[in-house]
């Protein structure tokens, strides 16, 4: 007690300096204290951020690839397989997901250039198949999308090659065949090869062999085979034309007896649709035009009867495009035909085997009416279509070439034993024929010259029983007069273009008749003032009694007749143009009583 009595007052005597720095004292030694506590209670802290911070020194900064957040579809990002052989160095890096792809579920892009696949490995924007894209794609790769899409498997049956054929199936595509060394010839830019004489001997003696073919049976067979294949379902058949400058008769006669096919479909009952593919080339590029599907046999037909004959051609690249273009129905069998009078060529660099490829791809069916040529056959073959050998020369229904020799004396006779009622009961009827499923468009060509002065008003006549006959049979046709006569070396060609009623044309027919005419002058003035519905078929009559004279020539007249698709019928006299043209444009020639001839001795 006494003790800390002396402490206190010892402390209380002290200074005041002396008190503040005790008091410092006690407190820098508590903050001593209190800090070494809190870094040895912390130190297993520390000792973890210094080791985090070592790792991540360690680490190489490189960005880590992020996983897709769903599943890719294959449909859309596996790689197309090419159907020609291009080989590269090294492939570009993929930007898809490192997963490997398998090959068997790889597929044919739809709606590229192929000339596109051997120039670069670039991807075009064609092969972008998202479905914003769907209406710019062939039928054929939309009919992929629905078969993935869990349609019925009927609709989807198996390339050419199995026990059915159709759509494209869903599973891998069949191991195609190696490609076979063929006679194809490769048309190069600069120069166009003609068909060597060596190919010419091989096709006349082929021909020899085989048994001679008509137009008619032909085109029946083909709708035989067709409806053979169709199991009782839809077909889509596609005319494939060559229309190049040999194939005019040929184009005609596919147009002529395209009935008597369509016919057989009808009596099948069958559900069919009709499509047609032109093509010619020339120097610089094709020329391919693809005409989509339609059940209308007189739209159809006009179609095929507009089609013009050019320079060059090249099937192959036809064949390919017409797969990508055309808008397949996505339950039908897909018929090609193709026709063409020549070797298969391509400026695309094609062969026989990448078409097959294309058409086994989409299961279409190719049946070739062609040459007795291998690369003609393995096209069919291998597609499971049917070859058949092209008419040699054929010519129109109605064409009728006179063999025997007809001598003056006997022109004569026929020219005075001629019945005004032959105009009636043959041109008539051949209208009637020909407008059976299109329009017609029937042009007058009336002779006014002086001799024809008492031959007109018999003309008239049958007239007025002929329009009474299309009258009911109800057909769409309209009719025009070109009146013309010539005096002093002056042509006067009056042209009155159609529709004009019987009342107009009597007028027209009527109207004096003086001097003398210039029938080929007048059939090529009128060629180009005539006026005519662009969807009907253009049927001139001519009507004359003297041989035909102009400043053209009938040669010229008679191909600008041909380039127009004119069937031309004739009441007419015997000359080289009248006879002539009657023949190569499939009309009627009949002889008009009393009419004159070069040699009038027998008179």
């Amino acid at each position: 007690m006494k003790t800390a009595k002396r402490m206190y007052r010892t402390w209380k005597t002290k200074s005041v300096t002396r008190k503040a720095l005790s008091i410092s004292l006690i407190f820098h030694l508590f903050f001593l204290v209190t800090t070494f506590y809190v870094v040895v209670q912390n130190q297993p802290i520390a000792s973890e951020k210094a080791s985090l911070a070592a790792e991540l020194i360690s680490v190489e900064h490189t960005a880590r690839p992020k996983p897709p957040l769903k599943k890719i579809s294959q449909r859309f990002h596996t790689p197309s397989r090419e159907l020609t052989d291009v080989s590269t160095g090294e492939s570009p890096p993929s930007l898809a997901s490192p997963v490997a792809v398998p090959n068997e579920t790889q597929r044919v892009a739809v709606g590229r250039s192929l000339q596109a696949e051997v120039e670069t490995e670039k991807p075009s924007a064609a092969l972008d198949l998202s479905e914003k894209n769907w209406g710019d794609v062939s039928t054929a790769a939309r009919t992929l999308r629905n078969v993935e899409g869990n349609l019925s498997k009927k609709e989807a049956a198996s390339p050419a090659g199995d026990t059915t054929f159709g759509a494209k199936r869903s599973g891998p595509p069949r191991v195609q065949r190696a490609p076979q060394i063929s006679t194809l010839k490769i048309v190069e830019e600069e120069q166009e090869e003609e068909i060597s004489a060596a190919l010419l001997e091989e096709i006349r003696e082929k021909r020899k062999e085989l048994p001679k073919a008509s137009f008619p049976k032909v085109m029946k067979k083909l709708a035989q085979e067709i409806v053979a294949t169709s199991e009782g379902g839809p077909i889509d058949v596609v005319f494939v034309i060559d229309a190049s400058g040999s194939m005019g008769d040929n184009i005609r006669a596919v147009t002529e007896h395209l009935k008597e096919m369509v016919d057989i479909y009808k009596a099948s009952k069958i559900d069919y649709a009709l499509g047609v593919t032109e093509f010619w080339a020339s120097k610089d590029e094709n020329k391919i035009k693809v005409t989509q599907l339609t059940r209308s046999f007189t739209e159809y037909k006009r179609t095929l009867q507009q089609i013009t004959t050019h320079h060059d051609e090249n099937a192959l690249d036809a064949v390919v495009q017409t797969v990508k273009e055309l808008r397949f129905r996505a339950t039908s069998k897909k018929h090609f035909i193709l026709v063409t009078d020549e070797p298969f060529t391509s400026r695309m660099r094609l062969t026989v085997a990448d078409a097959i490829a294309h058409c086994r791809e989409f299961g279409i069916y190719v049946n070739v009416l062609g040459l007795p040529l291998d690369e003609h056959r393995t096209l069919a073959v291998e597609t499971g279509g049917k070859w058949h050998l092209i008419p040699e020369k054929p010519r129109p229904q109605m064409a009728r070439v006179t063999n025997r020799a007809v001598t003056q004396r006997s022109k004569t006779v026929s020219l005075r034993n001629a019945q005004w009622t032959d105009v009636h009961t043959k041109i008539g009827s051949d209208v009637l024929k020909h407008s059976a499923y299109t329009p017609v468009d029937i042009i007058l060509f009336v002779d006014s010259s002086e001799s024809m002065d008492d031959k007109l008003p018999n003309f008239l006549k049958q007239l007025e029983v002929i329009i009474r006959d299309w009258d009911n049979a109800l057909i769409d046709y309209q009719i025009g007069v070109v009146r013309f006569r010539s005096r002093a070396s002056v042509n006067m060609i009056n042209v009155y273009n159609p529709p004009q009623t019987l009342k107009q044309i009597r007028k027209i027919v009527e109207l004096p008749c003086k001097e003398d005419e210039m029938l080929l002058d007048a059939v090529a003035e009128g060629l180009r003032r005539l006026k005519l519905r662009s969807n009907a078929q253009p049927y001139f009559i001519l009507v004359t009694d003297e041989p035909a004279e102009g400043a053209y020539s009938s040669l010229a007249v008679i191909q600008m007749l041909e380039q127009k698709r004119v069937l031309v019928s004739v009441v007419g006299t015997y000359d080289d143009f009248q006879q002539k043209v009657a023949t190569k444009t499939g009309g009627v020639w009949v002889p008009i009583p009393e009419g004159q001839t070069k040699n009038n001795s027998y008179w």
